[in-house]
């Protein structure tokens, strides 16, 4: 059977949630749900809000106060998604919301927030056997990407004026021409020319994985063999010089590099299992 939509007017915590769920789901407010859609709705928000009810009653949610400031600044950040508050309280009304409610349920939903990330933080290890296994378990998954050691040069041009391009292309045709008798001299030619940022450093971008640059750049780049000069690239921003000083293969990462991307994944998965454990303990205790 279908709940009345009338049945969340008396249930501000219920609206909150079926609110939340409907821009979520639908981008739309509950008011404007299909029956079919409501009721979808429905059943999440009120799960939902059951188990958040479950969560504040919890010891560990006791002393858990979501301070005023922080509430202020959550909901600043909220309402900043629409054009304006008016617009936001429209909404609100939508949804059988006054905003007194839904400051209260949204308080509420920070210290729910708060009370998880408060069990998940008591796991913070993540043993090296852990980390060896998974690696082993998933090691196509660390492989390192060729890269290229690349600096860069820019000469900006305006395309609202030809005069002011073809000027621009002269001079980075004249750069290259002096680079090509001489490729080590490109960080000296970047910090005299180049308005890139990157030019007070001689235009020295690091080391490049295909796709980290504009197309344009990009596919230039990976044409390069180690210490050439590209041609002169045109990109909306002006003029572009590149050259590639070092190609570094594809390779297998060790385990000691593997390690700082395994941990994280590894300790989030810890997390949330330490999370659905004492949810599990909440909700059918010993």
């Amino acid at each position: 059977m279908l709940p009345e939509k009338n049945q969340a007017n008396s249930d501000p915590t219920l609206s909150f949630h079926l609110m939340k769920f409907a821009l979520l789901d639908y981008q739309k407010s509950s008011s404007q749900l299909t029956e079919k859609e409501y009721l979808h709705i429905y059943q999440l928000a009120n799960e939902e809000m059951l188990l958040h009810q479950l969560i504040l009653s919890s010891d560990e949610a006791c002393y858990v106060v979501i301070p005023d400031p922080v509430l202020r600044q959550t909901l600043s950040t909220i309402i900043a998604e629409y054009p304006d508050e008016m617009d936001f309280r429209t909404l609100l009304q939508e949804n059988s919301l006054c905003f007194t409610d839904y400051l209260t349920a949204l308080c509420n939903d920070l210290r729910v927030e708060a009370v998880l990330t408060q069990i998940a933080s008591t796991v913070q290890s993540v043993a090296p056997l852990e980390i060896l296994h998974y690696f082993r378990s998933h090691q196509d998954s660390f492989m390192q990407p060729e890269r290229r050691s690349v600096d860069h040069l820019l000469i900006f041009s305006d395309p609202s004026s030809p005069t002011l391009t073809d000027r621009a292309l002269e001079q980075a045709v004249a750069i290259r021409r002096r680079l090509c008798q001489n490729p080590e001299k490109f960080s000296y030619e970047a910090k005299r020319y180049s308005q890139c940022s990157s030019g007070t450093n001689g235009g020295n971008l690091g080391k490049i994985k295909a796709g980290e640059l504009c197309k344009e750049l990009d596919q230039c780049l990976f044409t390069l063999n180690s210490g050439e000069i590209s041609p002169v690239i045109k990109s909306s921003a002006g003029f572009h010089l590149l050259y590639c000083r070092k190609i570094h293969q594809a390779k297998n990462m060790s385990l000691a590099e593997a390690s700082s991307q395994i941990f994280p994944i590894l300790l989030k998965k810890k997390q949330l299992a330490a999370c659905r454990s004492w949810l599990k303990a909440l909700m059918h205790p010993i």
